[in-house]
């Protein structure tokens, strides 16, 4: 890792927490994940997330870090760094880039993946938080989890940009294809973009 990203990372990890002077309940969210480094290796580990307040202290805990605080945090964001190699740093994940993960938060799945699309995309990484999904569009992006007083209320993304559908994956024609000669005949219908992106090249 260049001293750049760990300078950015520090600062980082000094600007992710944001606080409320509202005084709001604790909350603890199990969490569970599985990452894959770039040679394949398995990494599996408990990562949670939580608020608690005992008399006058407050911490914060997000993995196996835990941060004594001011108060109830408002906001916390995580930093994902994409590397020249088109492998992805996660400070909370690992000490060293990952090729992907899944991260089950409470209620939400959190998921960054590998995929050729038909249209590039950086690092060909799809970034899918529950049902939605995102590319990069810089280097580095940010997923920020705004708290209510029962954890989670939203989640939002920085420095990627949402799908909107239509970018697929290269076999996905084939894949409908077969999918058609099996369906019912009244459910075989599609949209006339799907009909145009899966016909093949004229000419």
């Amino acid at each position: 890792m260049t001293h750049t990203f760990k300078r950015l990372c520090l600062v980082l990890g000094f600007a992710s927490l944001a606080f409320s002077n509202v005084a709001l309940a604790d909350f603890s969210l199990t969490g569970e994940l599985n990452a894959v480094d770039p040679r394949g290796k398995s990494i599996k580990k408990d990562m949670p997330m939580a608020f608690t307040q005992v008399g006058d202290d407050f911490k914060f805990k997000i993995g196996k870090f835990e941060y004594k605080v001011p108060s109830r945090p408002e906001k916390y964001s995580i930093a994902l760094v994409l590397q020249d190699n088109n492998f992805v740093w996660v400070q909370e994940f690992n000490k060293r880039p990952i090729k992907s993960f899944e991260w089950k938060l409470g209620e939400h799945n959190i998921r960054l993946y590998k995929e050729v699309l038909k249209k590039p995309v950086k690092g060909d990484y799809i970034l899918a938080i529950d049902d939605k999904d995102y590319f990069f569009k810089n280097k580095l992006a940010q997923i920020t989890f705004i708290y209510n007083e029962e954890g989670i209320e939203a989640i939002e993304v920085d420095g990627m940009v949402a799908s909107i559908g239509l970018n697929r994956a290269k076999d996905e024609c084939a894949s409908q294809e077969n999918k058609d000669k099996s369906a019912e005949e009244g459910s075989e219908e599609a949209s006339a973009e799907d009909k145009k992106e899966c016909e093949p090249p004229k000419g």
